[in-house]
């Protein structure tokens, strides 16, 4: 398994437009990991590579990371230009989100019992057309049974 982790770890993230572009489309709110990020998206798109093994095998094993926290650091910059006072808004308004995104089921239920709107969720629009259905036009298929039934 090391030449995948070693693999993964020389891994050019930032020229890779689909990460670059599947990051910046993330919710800013969404505490990730960066590493997780990558470890997925390095999965799903590069080769198969094991999560969890790759997590121990990095802890356990001395390596000198050539560009990685560099790399991410100009990722980040690349991705999230913004000045100091930015930071500390996003910060303030994640916080904000989070707490109203925590809400454990039992005061989900209570919510909804007492007929309040839950946070964050989407009010969808949707009216009875009050219509009758539309008779099928399609031939009904017939069962394994009705078809042997109908050879003989």
């Amino acid at each position: 398994m090391e030449p995948v982790f070693s693999r993964f770890d020389s891994y050019n993230f930032e020229a890779d437009q689909r990460f670059v572009d599947g990051l910046k489309s993330l919710n800013k709110s969404e505490e990730t990991d960066l590493q997780d990020l990558k470890l997925f998206f390095y999965n799903r798109f590069v080769e198969p590579i094991d999560r969890s093994s790759y997590k121990q095998w990095s802890s356990s094993s001395p390596r000198v990371s050539s560009s990685s926290g560099l790399a991410v650091e100009q990722l980040d910059q690349k991705t999230h230009p913004h000045s100091d006072f930015d930071v500390s808004k996003n910060q303030t308004d994640a916080s904000v989100h989070t707490e109203t995104q925590q809400l454990s089921f039992a005061e989900v239920m209570r919510l909804i019992q007492e007929g309040k709107e839950v946070p964050g969720v989407k009010k969808l629009d949707i009216q009875p057309s009050n219509q009758s259905p539309t008779p099928s036009q399609m031939v009904r298929i017939l069962k394994p049974w009705e078809t042997a039934s109908s050879s003989k």
